[in-house]
């Protein structure tokens, strides 16, 4: 984390200028996220759950840092708050990175004419980066609002424990229809419209608060000196924060199966089975969105970020450690451009028709494979740039020349995609305003969306334009045609 110079010692009462710890868990999990995208696009088997439950600490562990940062950054070491502007850029850069990210596309044809209402409805969709921001917003105000460090720590965690305890009341499946799409996701993440919030404040916000809340206690003992000393040395709060992680988890793993589901089973007047008021299907989605279930998370979160600290301070020389921390200090460039580099490159439909590695195409080996290569290119594009940001002049051409590259694409990109579709409506598979007019051009008859009229025309119309595709993307592009069909 910020700070002047790094504590090498151990065991001593000396002032920390840096967390470290939080440092390695957060490039950890940015790692860790990539095996879970790539795992979750590629891989055909049926993912062991060991591997579930590690994939689902990877935001827990990115939200809980978070959090934590943000703490020692706005609170100072005098106990004045660091100016909002000065944070207001950067959060606005991360926001305005996570809306483009579910933007229909960044290209200008794909916001005009290869446009649909559900692809605009998609920039609703409250992910990670949006939950992150919104609630370091939300915590940005409670903290200028109470300006105490120690007394906001405390209405964080209680803050945080109330959405978690709150969160499966707002997942019913009838509540918020009356709140519009942009809102709706912050609340849960039930299906909207077609759009489903993945990091829905509903809990998630609970992991941010309760960062933030260990952030003011790691500062009250291990930065504010007492007595000509700090209060605790970075071994004592390691040891306590594995022990308080320890708790956490054993308290959750023991309430989580009973938090909802204990109780007699109903009848209601509708004739639907209920238990305490949910039904079935109610319980199910909210297994992961209570009290218990959060702090069982927050726990594991504790004691692995405990574990890296420990084990940082016997083994500071490996390699490991500084790719954790350049990955961490980088982990915005390493969120986008692995993202990018999944879904903007590998699954862009010219590659896959080529190489035919579509969704679920890949065994275990194949995906192994393709976390090792796209880590080491996300891992060598972290170290490359920390290395460039030393050198500002050179950082700032190449900004410059990635910005009007993004330029040229804005205005030229796509443009083929519009024409061929213009030509070959018949193998669309999204319902663009056009197509209509284009079959109509082409003598064929209008649909209710434009698509094909059924599979037996968008063959056809393949073989005639000897066009080729993956026994894989061929079944997947006439399930959306069979899909639509009345």
């Amino acid at each position: 984390m910020w700070g002047l110079s790094v504590v090498n010692n151990w065991s001593e009462r000396i002032q920390s200028r840096r967390s470290e710890w939080v440092d390695l868990l957060r490039g950890l999990a940015v790692v860790v996220m990539i095996e879970v995208h790539v795992t979750n696009v590629w891989y055909s088997g049926v993912v062991p759950a060991w591997l579930n439950f590690v994939n689902g600490l990877v935001a827990p562990s990115f939200l809980m840092c978070a959090g934590f940062g943000m703490t020692l950054s706005t609170f100072q070491p005098d106990g004045s708050l660091r100016p909002f502007k000065e944070v207001i850029p950067r959060y606005g850069f991360i926001l305005l990175c996570a809306y483009l990210l579910h933007a229909p596309g960044l290209s200008l044809a794909q916001w005009t004419v290869l446009s649909t209402p559900q692809l605009f409805r998609e920039l609703f969709k409250v992910d990670v980066l949006q939950c992150v921001i919104f609630s370091l917003l939300i915590l940005q105000c409670l903290a200028r609002s109470i300006r105490h460090r120690g007394f906001f720590g405390l209405v964080a965690l209680i803050l945080g424990i109330a959405i978690a305890w709150l969160s499966p009341y707002l997942w019913i499946t009838d509540f918020g229809e009356w709140i519009s799409l942009p809102l709706r996701g912050i609340f849960n993440g039930l299906p909207d419209r077609g759009v489903t919030a993945l990091f829905p404040l509903f809990p998630w916000f609970s992991f941010v608060a309760f960062g933030s809340a260990l952030g003011g206690f790691y500062i009250h003992q291990r930065t504010e000196i007492h007595e000509g000393q700090v209060r605790w040395s970075e071994s004592t709060f390691i040891y306590t924060l594995m022990g308080m992680g320890l708790m956490i988890w054993f308290w959750g793993q023991w309430q989580k199966d009973t938090w909802l589901w204990s109780g007699t089973w109903g009848i209601d007047p509708d004739g639907i089975e209920r238990l305490n008021g949910w039904t079935r299907q109610e319980l199910y989605a909210l297994y992961n969105q209570t009290l218990p279930s959060v702090m069982e998370r927050l726990g594991w979160v504790c004691m692995i970020g405990g574990l890296l600290g420990f084990f940082k301070s016997r083994w500071a020389s490996l390699r490991l450690f500084s790719l954790l921390d350049t990955v961490s200090r980088e982990s915005l460039l390493v969120y986008i451009l692995h993202l990018q580099i999944i879904f903007g490159v590998l699954l862009y439909p010219f590659v896959t028709n080529l190489t035919g590695w579509t969704w679920y195409s890949q065994g275990a080996m194949g995906t192994l494979i393709f976390i090792v290569v796209i880590t080491a290119v996300n891992l060598m594009a972290a170290v490359q740039w920390q290395k460039i940001r030393k050198r500002p002049e050179v950082m700032r051409r190449l900004q410059l020349q990635g910005l009007s590259l993004l330029l040229v694409w804005f205005l030229a990109g796509h443009w083929w995609t519009y024409i061929y579709y213009l030509k070959s409506p018949e193998l669309a598979t999204e319902p663009y305003p056009f197509l209509n007019t284009a079959r109509i051009r082409k003598g064929l008859i209008p649909t209710s969306d434009g698509m094909a009229l059924n599979e037996q025309e968008f063959l056809k119309e393949m073989n005639r334009r000897k066009k080729t595709y993956s026994e894989a993307t061929l079944q997947k592009k006439l399930e959306i045609i069979r899909q639509r069909q009345p």
